[in-house]
Formats: structure tokens, sequence, C-alpha cells
């Protein structure tokens, strides 16, 4: 198949539907597959870079969460677009809907997915606490985008439920996002830390919520052996050095290539996800796929309790006293932290990049098969159709 997909910007390697897109990309070529990209920072032999569209406000607060809107540019898209067998998209943006738009025109079969979690966007704007907002958020990107949709690919069982709780009435296909298949556990046995040692990986952001864990360390009753290491960028960095600072805690702050990523996951006594939001979060499948044991934030906004085998792995949602306990649990059991880790690396087979991108393949092939049959009997709104 000829696959372009589509996506604002490709050039952001921190954040989380980014790196996705890019691993998405480079497996289905592996696969035998031509993928075109079209996006802000595109460099491939056959991708199209765009420019970036200055939205008013907009730009400002995104820069800060290093997010960047495209410019649609038809006639160079259009280009990109002619051979292709199918275009899948990744936001549910204005360029995404352009080019959605220019897609239909010239008759190509389209996908999308969900990666944009409402819940993200009312946390970062600090709205969370209005209730009605990420109903709004969902019925928005509903009625501008999804609809358009026939198929749309959702990387969790728990997103896929939020969807048709909000009306989507699109058929949705489960789909992991799936784990790079370097990240597995070390060949050897690992030497004892000096510190026991604690990691989490995600962006410094309000929804990933590592002011918990650094407040349960804080707590533990083995507080003066435990190193901390949090692994990201964002806007809450400052904050979170304050208040580690504050609280004693010892910890690293670092981003590392994935080389390092893997070397540190290997070498690490317990990897903790914190996140109250969250669609599937790879980071914690990695560190999973590693021989980490996870302690998972268990909120009702995320997906990732699923990946907990059981209650040792759970901690109250936003409460650094419960987390704080499951630390002391799994410090003081050095033997049973080492079996689950052996058992938390096979849990996450399931989730390798190999059957999710196979299970792509399944949902791109029956898009173009019902394309191909439909011919003007589109059961959903076409894009171009104006409200």
């Amino acid at each position: 198949m000829v696959i372009a997909i589509v996506n604002d910007l490709i050039d952001n390697k921190t954040n989380g539907s980014v790196i996705t897109a890019i691993r998405f990309a480079e497996g289905l070529r592996s696969r035998g597959h031509e993928v075109r990209i079209i996006a802000i920072g595109a460099e491939g032999e056959h991708d199209c870079p765009v420019k970036e569209r200055y939205v008013p406000l907009v730009t400002e607060v995104s820069a800060k969460n290093q997010v960047k809107f495209a410019k649609f540019e038809k006639k160079r898209i259009a280009k990109a677009f002619e051979g292709v067998d199918l275009v899948h998209f990744i936001f549910p943006f204005k360029f995404e809907k352009k080019c959605k738009e220019l897609a239909d025109e010239m008759g190509i079969p389209t996908t999308a997915a969900f990666h944009v979690q409402p819940e993200n966007i009312s946390y970062n704007a600090h709205l969370n606490w209005i209730k009605p907002f990420n109903s709004f958020v969902y019925f928005y990107f509903r009625q501008k985008f999804y609809r358009h949709f026939r198929r749309v690919h959702c990387p969790s069982a728990f997103i896929a439920g939020q969807l048709a709780a909000h009306g989507y009435k699109n058929e949705l296909y489960v789909i992991s996002n799936g784990y790079d298949p370097a990240f597995v556990p070390a060949q050897a046995d690992k030497p004892k830390n000096e510190k026991f040692e604690i990691i989490m990986t995600g962006r410094l952001a309000p929804e990933k919520n590592q002011q918990v864990l650094i407040k349960a360390v804080a707590l533990s009753k083995h507080a003066g052996s435990i190193h901390l290491t949090l692994l990201g960028n964002g806007p809450k960095k400052k904050s979170l050095q304050k208040l580690a600072a504050k609280l004693g805690v010892d910890v690293t702050f670092d981003f590392l290539k994935k080389e390092d990523l893997i070397k540190k996951l290997q070498s690490g006594d317990l990897y903790v996800h914190a996140a109250t939001v969250e669609i599937e979060a790879i980071a914690a499948l990695e560190a999973i796929a590693c021989g980490l044991v996870p302690v998972i934030a268990d909120s009702k906004v995320s997906a990732t309790p699923q990946f907990a085998l059981d209650e040792r792995s759970l901690f109250k949602d936003n409460d650094e006293c419960s987390l704080a306990e499951k630390i002391d649990y799994w410090y003081e059991r050095d033997d049973e932290r080492r079996r689950m880790g052996g058992v938390y690396a096979r849990s996450a087979y399931k989730y390798s990049l190999e059957k999710s991108l196979e299970k792509a393949e399944r949902m791109f092939a029956d898009e173009i098969m019902d394309h191909s049959e439909r011919s003007g009997e589109f059961a959903l709104v076409p894009a171009a159709q104006k409200n």
C-alpha cells in the first residue's frame, strides 16, 4: 500500500502522538509499504514538509507544550496525495480537516486516529474543574472532524469506550500504539543500585502528576534510600524542581535518547506512572517491557491501569499516601519484585508494535475495500459538506 500520514508536526520527539506517528511510519515501511508523511519537519524521501501556521494567542500557549500547527498548502499536498491508497490522520485540527476535504475531493479512502484526549486540553488550560468542558470537546471533535470518517483507531479499549459514550458512531478499532521491540529486559543480572531507583517517564505537565510522586517519595519510610529519576521535558519542570528541593527528595531530571532510555529502564528498581490522564501511556509499557514492576495511578480518565496485573501495582489517583504505601511494599520485597518484573515483561508481548501494525493494516485494507464499494453511498457526512 501507499499510505499518507497527516500530522501537524513530526519534529517534536517529546510528543507521544508524534512518536507514535514516526514509529508507525517506520514500521509500515519495514513491512513493504510506501509511507508519505505530511507535516512540519517531514524530511523523508517521499514526505511532504509544510510550513507552520501562526494562530494568534493559541500559538504562544501551544509553544509552551511544544505543539505547532501546520499551514495547509493545497497544491503541494495534492501532489503528495497522488497515487496514495489511503490517508491516515493523527490529529483532529484545522490542518487535518482541510487535508481530509482534499482527500475526499481526490476520492482517496481515509482513516483517523484518536490521540488528543479532551482531558489533556482541560488540564493544560487549567479548566479541568469545569466538568462539562471535556464533554464539549468530545462533541466538538466529533462534529468537526471524526463524523467524517467510517473507521477510527483507538489506542486503548478505554478511549474506545469514551468515544462510544460520547456518541461516536464510527467503527472503532482498538489498536495499541505498540512499543519498540528494542525495549527488553537486561540480558544479565543487573548490579544493585546505590539507592533504590524509581523512574517515571512523561512530559512534565499538569495531567502527568509528577508532583504526587515527589510527595510520595518524601513520605516513604525509606525516603533517604530512594533516588527518583523523572524523564521528560515540559512546563512544570521548574515547579517540580522547587518541590523536590523543598521536600528533600533526591531527584534527577533528564531526557534520554532511546538507547540510553532502555539502559536506564533496565537498571531501575521500580516504575511509577502517576498520570491522571492517559489514552494509553507507551512510556509505562516500555518500562514494563524492560522488566520493571509498575505502580500506576488508578484514574477513571486513564487507560494505563490496564497494564496492572494486580492491586499491588495500583494506587489511588492523586493520593501521595496511597502511592507511598505501594512504594514501601515493593521496596521491602526484592525477591517478589524481581519475580514480578519477569511476569510483567512477558505481559507486554501482546502490545508489541508488530501486532499493532498487523491490526492497522487490516483497518486500512477494510477502509480501502469499503471505499471502492461505496461509490457515493458514504453513510457518514462528507467533510466538504458544510454544517
